[in-house]
């Protein structure tokens, strides 16, 4: 009696322990599905904060991302993620003046607390002044001149339905970003 007793508690722990394991898991999944991905940065545009291979992790927030903020792009026509700098919003002007290397956002000259490698050299063939469509954000990388951003119509303003999220941090190595 007490070694049948002792099987059907063993049965029912056993349930648990699997019951648990597999909610956790659903739980993780739902998370990775709805509000975090993780994303590859592919290329040296973001250099010398992020680089080629690394992985980040990128939280959905919905709302229109804040200026200076790293955010992961699914572009259509475009395999995987782009990760980018948003440099302007919806109804902001931008003008890059490649003589004397300055990026202005209506008419403010932007002032960057992150690294970024070279001055604005390289055009692209979009012609500015550039007004930002509404709903819409203009992206650079941090490698200005190693990057394939909104400067260029292949790219262009970035809608926020293509916005995956907010990079927030790198995994491995793992740090913050600036």
């Amino acid at each position: 009696m007490k070694q049948k007793n002792l099987k059907e508690k063993g049965i029912v722990w056993l349930y648990s322990v699997v019951g648990t394991f597999l909610a956790a898991m659903l739980c993780v999944f739902a998370a990775f599905v709805f509000f975090f991905r993780i994303a590859a940065v592919d290329g040296e545009s973001m250099e010398p904060n992020l680089h080629s291979g690394e992985n980040v992790l990128v939280t959905a927030t919905g709302k229109m991302p804040d200026y200076g903020e790293i955010v992961a792009i699914s572009k259509s026509g475009r395999d995987g993620y782009m990760v980018k700098r948003v440099a302007a919003r919806g109804g902001d002007v931008v003008k890059i003046n490649f003589k004397t290397h300055m990026l202005t956002v209506n008419d403010r000259v932007i002032t960057e607390h992150y690294h970024v490698q070279g001055a604005i050299t390289v055009q692209g063939d979009v012609t500015f002044p550039l007004t930002v469509p509404e709903g819409s954000v203009f992206v650079l990388g941090d490698n200005r001149n190693d990057s394939l951003d909104s400067r260029f119509t292949e790219i262009g303003c970035i809608r926020q339905e293509e916005i995956l999220g907010k990079v927030r941090c790198r995994l491995f190595p793992f740090g913050f970003i600036e």
